[in-house]
């Protein structure tokens, strides 16, 4: 029972990550005076998610008490499904080199966030 809480537990800390930092990159946009909309602050907010996927992935496997992997490939599943579903829904909304910076970005968050994570840590 302790170790599906610690799953738990795993996967609700990632999603705070990406959660904050996603945030965070509002915030930082709006202090250095990027104005909302446009291909820079489009450009930055694509920058900021990838960076939240990078780091909700590493959270994952690090705050897991084992199969880091296995949760980090799991945040990873969730992450691509949850952008799929932003593409399906949105896409038509957004540049067509925003969408595909999302998706064709979903390897390299996996391997970075899979290569940084696995150090053990208890969080």
């Amino acid at each position: 029972m302790r170790l599906i809480l610690r799953s738990l537990l795993a996967m609700v800390a990632a999603a705070a990550v990406l959660v904050s930092v996603n945030l965070a990159g509002g915030e930082v946009a709006g202090w250095l005076g990027l104005a909302p909309g446009g291909n820079a602050r489009l450009g930055w907010d694509m920058a900021w998610t990838i960076a939240g996927g990078i780091a909700a992935i590493a959270t994952a496997a690090r705050c897991a008490a084992t199969a880091a992997r296995g949760h980090a490939l799991a945040c990873l599943g969730l992450i691509v499904l949850a952008t799929g579903y932003a593409v399906v829904q949105l896409g038509g909304d957004f540049p067509r080199w925003f969408t595909a910076g999302l998706v064709l970005s979903l390897p390299l968050q996996g391997w970075l966030g899979m290569r940084w994570g696995p150090q053990r840590s208890r969080c």
